[in-house]
């Protein structure tokens, strides 16, 4: 024991080590002292040293169990070794005074009390020591008062056979009882302490499914038919607070009302038809979504599960309620549903709700007539170019608001795309009235598009039996019939009727762009070819530039115009490819002319907005002059007026880089829409063409010699030279001469040629 605590640097070990030498150098001395001293003197003295040894017994064990070496069961807390020590060093003194009796009687007062009464007295009082050992030491007690009282009656049960006496008879009986009573004692208490345990468990279990209950995320509450119940069984579990939560509710409110009077109107019947099937017993629970009506009257949705609860008066509506709070869930279902099937820009139903809408209307046999009316505003993207996509926007939600007028039972208005809007129209009597209708709408958009110049295209589409239920041919036929539409704005036919003779023009626009298609794919591209107009310098009286014009040879249709071609390969996205491949044929061209001598020509290449605003246009452009080792000053780019519409830094980035190689830049048709001097003057260019309606009213008109000569002085005072387009007659020559014009472009010197009739056209122009 020395060496264990003296090896151990804790001092919990150094303490125990030092409490079991001691206990045993004490119950040494004792024994020593009881056993040889004591029992050399008296003979009548019991051997002692067994109960002596429970001192280092019981230190040991104590040791040990605090160690944890192998014990179960620890001694109670409250065990107290000093009374345990104590009683059990009376109870030894009490029966080392028994032998140590002398035979005479003592007089205690008047009362006389010989050597047999005094050792019962003495032997009672170990009874009541024993018992207390019991009741006060728990296990340790027990284990001392058990031995001591078996060594006891093992004593006197010796003294009686050795002596022959019966004076320890009364001795052997009371310490019988007190080890019969002892066991009883034991058994009693373990029985109580556990009855007792099993009532701790059961209240740890009361408070940790309480505690459960209320912390619980989701509301639970027991209810008895439609009413929360009051059952005291229950206590404070009837209604938990996740449940006041949710509902805005205190207990007492719920428990003065029923569930059916605060369910949202709208989920009451079916609610209650789910009860009722609960309540028979046809099902045994159910899940259910529904609403309930704050006391603010705001709306909480709950995912609620109803559950059987049995209980001591179990009745067929008792239920266990719990629901969880999922009106955010809701809400953003909500507006991801209305996200889904309106526009966001204007708030209208889309082109899904509108499908959804004819199949239904298609299943429903009905006598009235039905139509679309479709306007299509895709001409307003140009306002996106000139003023940005905000003010576009800003426009088309402002139209919207006014078409929003139009809508009744009778006219629902949809929103397909951006820039189209569909009216449904029901039970109207002929056309007239949807022509009538329509002609209202051209006034409306008026005021928002006139000053703008953009052309609007309404195109209508009756609905009959045949085509009823294929939407998805319905609203195609309605986007071709005002697209159409929207481009014969210009000879003023701007609302128009689907027809048999449209599905035909429809039919060849679909066939000429798939011939597109497949040329920008380069599948047989000798379809499409160019023609080469000459452009004659006035000065010198010779050719200086070709322009290069796009031709179509169709496999079915045969020729086809490039005012029908290009607005195809525009509309199917087609337009950007397909140029590429008139740009590779034109500087083919200009690489025959370098290697025929003639080297100073140059090309002029019509090129889209949509063309030369993608991205990497220019460093293309540029490979495919550098690959075919050709010069680009002899390259130039024609662009339409609508470049004027494209803010002027994101245009002028990509003009600057192709002037930065030697391309020049022209602008086609001036005089006819957007353009104006002060527009020019913010383009980097290096030409203005003249358009030909300018040119044509030299003949007729002198105002107009006026404009047409000083378009051409306010472009050479802006440093552009200036090329006139369409001329034919030797009157308008003498005119553009006259009002030094640089140069000349029409069928006065030739038609468009072929590139060996152009060639021809240069030699015989050299001679």
């Amino acid at each position: 024991m020395y060496r264990w605590g003296a090896k151990s640097s804790a001092p919990v070990t150094k303490k125990n080590s030092r409490i079991v030498r001691v206990s045993i150098i004490a119950a040494l001395f004792l024994g020593t002292i009881t056993d040889v001293v004591l029992s050399s003197v008296f003979s009548e003295l019991p051997q002692m040293a067994p109960a002596i040894m429970l001192i280092p017994i019981i230190s040991i064990y104590h040791v040990l169990q605090k160690d944890s070496f192998g014990i179960t069961k620890g001694i109670d807390k409250k065990t107290s070794y000093m009374i345990l020590f104590v009683s059990v060093l009376a109870y030894i003194i009490l029966s080392a005074l028994q032998v140590l009796l002398p035979e005479k009687s003592f007089a205690i007062a008047s009362v006389v009390l010989d050597k047999s009464e005094i050792r019962g007295i003495f032997v009672q009082i170990q009874m009541f020591i024993s018992i207390y050992l019991v009741l006060k030491g728990n296990r340790p007690g027990y284990i001392a008062s058990l031995i001591i009282n078996s060594i006891s009656l093992v004593t006197a049960i010796g003294f009686l056979i050795r002596n022959k006496s019966t004076s320890s008879l009364p001795g052997i009986i009371s310490y019988t009882g007190v080890l019969v009573i002892i066991s009883l004692i034991r058994a009693y208490k373990e029985k109580n302490d556990d009855y007792i345990k099993r009532i701790n468990t059961q209240t740890v279990r009361e408070k940790f499914y309480s505690s459960v209950f209320k912390q619980a995320p989701v509301g639970i509450a027991i209810i008895s038919g439609t009413e929360f119940t009051r059952n005291e069984e229950f206590d404070d579990l009837n209604i938990n607070p996740a449940y006041e939560r949710i509902l805005c509710r205190t207990r007492e409110e719920l428990q003065n009302t029923d569930w059916t009077t605060i369910t949202h109107p709208d989920d009451l019947a079916t609610d209650l038809a789910y009860f009722d099937q609960f309540k028979k017993g046809k099902i045994d629970y159910y899940p259910r979504e529904k609403r309930y009506i704050k006391p603010d009257g705001s709306v909480v949705w709950v995912d609620m599960l109803i559950s059987r609860f049995a209980s001591s008066n179990e009745k067929p509506g008792d239920h266990v309620c719990i629901i969880t709070d999922i009106t955010n869930r809701k809400n953003i279902e909500a507006t991801l549903k209305y996200n889904s099937e309106h526009m966001l820009l204007t708030g209208l139903y889309n082109r899904g709700i509108l499908e959804k809408t004819l199949e239904s209307d298609a299943l429903i046999p009905s006598s009235y007539k039905r139509a679309l009316v479709s306007i299509n505003l895709s001409a307003m993207h140009v306002l996106s170019l000139r003023y940005g996509n905000n003010y576009n926007q800003t426009l088309l939600r402002n139209i919207a608001d006014s078409l929003k007028a139009y809508s009744n039972d009778k006219r629902v208005l949809f929103n397909t795309y951006e820039d189209r809007f569909v009216f449904y129209v029901k039970d109207y009597e002929d056309e007239k009235e949807l022509t009538a209708f329509s002609e209202r709408l051209l006034y409306t958009l008026s005021s928002y598009l006139y000053i703008h110049g953009i052309a609007v295209g309404i195109g209508i589409l009756q609905i009959d039996k045949s085509t009823a239920h294929d939407t998805d041919e319905l609203l195609t036929k309605l986007v071709n019939t005002s697209e159409i539409a929207a481009k014969n704005n210009g000879s003023g036919s701007n609302i128009l009727f689907h027809s048999t003779e449209l599905d035909i023009q429809i039919t060849r626009e679909n066939e000429i762009g798939q011939e597109i298609r497949e040329i920008a794919e380069g599948i047989k591209i000798d379809r499409l070819y160019l023609h080469f107009q000459p452009i004659l310098d006035v000065a010198t009286n010779k050719v200086c530039k070709f322009e290069a014009l796009a031709r179509l040879d169709s496999e079915k249709h045969g020729f086809v115009p490039p005012l029908e071609f290009i607005p195809v390969a525009e509309k199917t996205n087609m337009l950007a490819p397909f140029g590429e491949r008139i740009i590779i044929l034109a500087l083919r061209f200009l690489k025959k002319l370098k290697e025929t001598g003639h080297d100073t020509i140059a090309v002029s290449i019509n090129i889209s907005i949509i063309q030369i605003l993608e991205n990497g246009f220019a460093s293309r452009l540029l490979n495919m002059i550098n690959d075919m080792h050709l010069n680009p000053e002899n390259v130039e780019i024609e662009l339409t007026e609508s470049v004027f519409s494209i803010e002027r830094e994101e245009i002028n980035t990509v003009i600057n880089e192709l002037k930065a190689a030697g391309i020049k830049v022209l602008i086609d048709d001036f005089g006819t829409g957007y353009s104006s001097f002060a527009r020019v003057s913010e383009l980097d260019i290096d030409c203005l063409k003249i358009d030909k309606s300018f040119i044509d009213k030299l003949l007729v008109s002198k105002t107009e010699e006026a404009i047409t000569g000083d378009i051409i002085s306010m472009a050479h005072k802006l440093g552009h030279c200036v090329v006139a387009e369409g001329v034919e007659y030797e009157e308008q020559l003498s005119y553009l001469r006259e009002h030094n014009c640089d140069m000349i472009q029409g069928y006065l010197i030739s038609r468009p040629l072929d590139e060996d009739s152009a060639l021809n056209l240069l030699k015989n122009n050299k001679k």
